[in-house]
């Protein structure tokens, strides 16, 4: 009867001890992988557009959906008032996973000051820049074009025009003649 004893211990050593291994390990993998399944599965959202919005409306709205906002950037808008959303990424509508974030720009305040701005009409351009330079200004895009009856290098026209103006930019910009066709 021993030897009965040493094959069934030998049959269970080999073969079934193993097996159970195998079968238990699996069996943990498996409940493993239907408890957490939800866990890993990130589902998808629609993006709000909060361009325009003020940034805690913004901030949630993109709460609501399950987004983050992240505020990359302000820049002055002349258009937008301080506080509100410029440009978002990505874009409102995009169809992206939750958690996701939502980089915005925010205005920031336009810093209205008063300039005078000297009349430029009919100087040359280097006269006009010294004069630009002098009043504490900033020469902004220099155009040229042909006219028939205003000499070459004269200023024809600019922007702003002169006077006491209340502007956010010091930027003056010229346009200069090339001389008759």
């Amino acid at each position: 009867m021993d030897w009965i004893g040493k094959i069934f211990r030998f049959i269970f050593k080999t073969f079934l001890l193993p097996a159970l291994i195998i079968f238990a390990v699996g069996a943990g993998a498996v409940c493993a992988f239907l408890v957490f399944q939800n866990m890993f599965d990130v589902s998808d959202t629609i993006v709000p557009s909060v361009i325009g919005d003020e940034l805690n409306i913004a901030q949630g709205k993109l709460y609501d959906a399950g987004l983050k906002i992240y505020v990359s950037g302000e820049e002055f808008n002349e258009r937008i008032s301080q506080n509100k959303i410029i440009t978002q990424d990505p874009a409102g509508g995009a169809k992206v996973k939750k958690n996701r974030e939502i980089y915005v720009v925010v205005s920031k305040e336009n810093k209205v000051i008063a300039l005078n701005i000297p009349d430029l009409r009919n100087k040359e351009l280097e006269e006009a820049t010294a004069l630009i330079e002098e009043y504490g200004l900033i020469l902004g895009r220099v155009t040229y074009t042909y006219h028939f009856s205003v000499p070459e290098n004269m200023v024809i026209a600019q922007t702003p025009e002169p006077g006491n103006i209340n502007s956010s930019s010091k930027e003056v910009h010229i346009l200069v003649s090339k001389g008759p066709y």
